[in-house]
């Protein structure tokens, strides 16, 4: 990515279902799904959220009944990242109703090519539509797609947000790396003050605080790299890393917004937008990460609770 290339094809197979698949799954299931997944020969999706379970996502009531060996899944899912493209979607699904909510959930795998499977677009704020609403009616799902066992699926579920908080932010460093060197090359060309920017000293200061942002996010990025080398499952700590990069990656948006001024409010497609409206574009999708795989408020919560192990109030 540092190198300009796009980014990883299938990453919430890769980088969310295959660690669950791994973690979790029995070797018929790892041999069936991790290398397709890996080929990109199929592209996956993630099924956790619920028009009435975001933030708290055990409260999620998209049920799967077991008839015979046969799973049937009735129910609905939001904010589903390409769901219009997928092959696949890993799926939090009520598997008991009568137990607590954390305990009677499943995590099943479900082919989006089964009759009953509707696919409705959402338009964002940005104008793109990468996320989609998933409606369920009666649809039929081997039992043998199910990861663990039918009771296990909060305890799976925490180890996807564990690798999605915090074991991708290498990643997300040499994106924002990226972002950030563009940030440079624009301070040195517009104008503050009578000359270029990168002359002006409140601007050299916002971007060396930026930098040393960066720095804290690629040092922090290699010890859960090492953790994950020396065979450690990601825990609660990766909250801190979650935490980190989403409010650190709002920042470095709104320096790039300001340094091209009123300008930066439009977006693509206007001829009067710097950069064909990039600053604008990354200021409105500097919201997501600090909301998607909990909210920054979850997180400090779980670092509280579960790093710092303070009492609960």
């Amino acid at each position: 990515m540092l190198a300009g290339a796009p980014p990883t094809t299938n990453g919430l197979g890769i980088g969310l279902c295959g660690p669950a698949i791994i973690h979790h799954g029995s070797e018929a299931q790892k041999k069936r799904f991790l290398r397709p997944m890996l080929r990109a020969e199929e592209m996956w999706c993630q099924g956790y959220s619920e028009p009435g379970a975001g933030s708290d996502l055990a409260n999620l009531r998209t049920t799967a009944e077991l008839r015979g060996d046969q799973y049937v899944v009735n129910g609905q899912k939001i904010w589903t990242s390409q769901a219009h493209r997928a092959d696949w979607i890993f799926c939090l699904v009520r598997t008991d109703p009568k137990a607590d909510k954390h305990e009677g959930i499943g995590f099943l795998l479900i082919d989006m090519k089964t009759p009953g499977i509707e696919v409705a677009p959402l338009v964002q704020m940005t104008g793109n539509r990468g996320f989609s609403q998933c409606f369920f009616k009666d649809v039929v799902v081997p039992a043998q797609n199910l990861i663990g066992k039918p009771t296990q699926g909060w305890q799976i579920a925490n180890t996807v947000l564990g690798y999605e908080r915090g074991a991708s932010t290498l990643s997300r460093y040499a994106g924002y790396r990226r972002e950030f060197d563009q940030v440079v090359e624009t301070a040195r060309t517009v104008r503050r003050g009578g000359g270029p920017a990168a002359k002006d000293r409140l601007t050299r200061q916002r971007i060396a605080q930026a930098y040393v942002e960066l720095e804290v996010l690629r040092l922090n990025s290699l010890r859960s790299l090492t953790a994950l080398a020396n065979g450690h499952k990601p825990g609660p700590e990766s909250s801190l890393q979650k935490l980190y990069y989403s409010e650190m990656g709002q920042r470095l948006a709104r320096l790039g917004n300001d340094l091209v001024g009123p300008y930066g409010q439009l977006l693509s497609g206007s001829p009067r937008a710097p950069h064909d409206g990039r600053a604008a574009q990354r200021e409105l999708q500097s919201r997501a990460p600090t909301i998607f795989a909990g909210t920054s408020e979850i997180q400090r919560n779980i670092i509280a609770e579960r790093v710092l192990g303070l009492p609960r109030r």
